[in-house]
């Protein structure tokens, strides 16, 4: 009976994240209440209440929930990358940027950074930001593991400086991150959702990027 109860608990919470993600595109942030999310997601208020206190948490628990597949889906790259370290970094950061839950599209992504960077440190939404620098410091440490790996191969320089390596990569991502928002905030409403992270022009570009900063890694 507990493990049924866990998984009944379990499929509740991702109602509620996937109502909320939901809303969170159609409305934005601010204008859902709770009361919404919890009918949404089919549930009673006082239900909702049980998993979620507030806006806040729920905006967090979905950042983390994309945050935690993603993590999943890298470690896979850095347990057995591509030999050769260009192919292996692209391989990790494409993985990265294409890895993520079901319930959330780019409108959804939107309106929760949206409300990440507007609001107040005490607004719903305003987790988001905290959840974010934890990925980011996340990323840096998956980069630092995966030239590790590539060290222990030969592919890399025993001499190299890895963590400042990982801190580059960790930058460079994060531009694409920021292009990404800034296209979202700038293109018509009809071809936001669509909007990839990476498409085959910006992946050339990541390509020759980082096949400059894996120069100075070789042996």
């Amino acid at each position: 009976m507990s493990g049924l109860r866990e998984k009944q608990k379990e499929t509740r919470r991702q109602a509620m994240l996937a109502a909320a993600a939901r809303l969170f595109k159609a409305q934005g942030v601010a204008r859902t209440s709770m009361e919404e999310i919890a009918a949404a997601a089919g549930l009673s208020v006082a239900t909702a209440y049980n998993y979620f206190k507030t806006k806040g948490e729920i905006c967090v628990a979905i950042y983390k929930a994309d945050r935690d597949l993603v993590q999943a889906a890298t470690d896979r790259v850095i347990a057995n990358p591509p030999k050769d370290p260009v192919a292996a970094i692209c391989r990790l950061i494409e993985t990265d940027f294409e890895t993520e839950v079901p319930f959330i599209d780019r409108g959804a992504w939107e309106a929760l950074f949206a409300a990440a960077f507007q609001a107040p440190s005490d607004a719903p939404g305003a987790g988001v930001t905290e959840a974010w620098a934890g990925a980011e410091i996340m990323r840096i440490d998956q980069f630092a593991r995966l030239l590790q790996v590539l060290r222990d191969r030969g592919a890399i320089a025993a001499k190299a400086d890895l963590e400042s390596a990982a801190e580059l990569l960790g930058a460079l991502t994060f531009s694409y991150f920021f292009d990404w928002i800034v296209e979202l905030r700038t293109a018509p409403a009809g071809g936001r959702s669509n909007r990839r992270f990476l498409d085959a022009a910006k992946k050339r570009r990541l390509r020759a990027q980082v096949a400059q900063l894996a120069a100075g890694l070789r042996p």
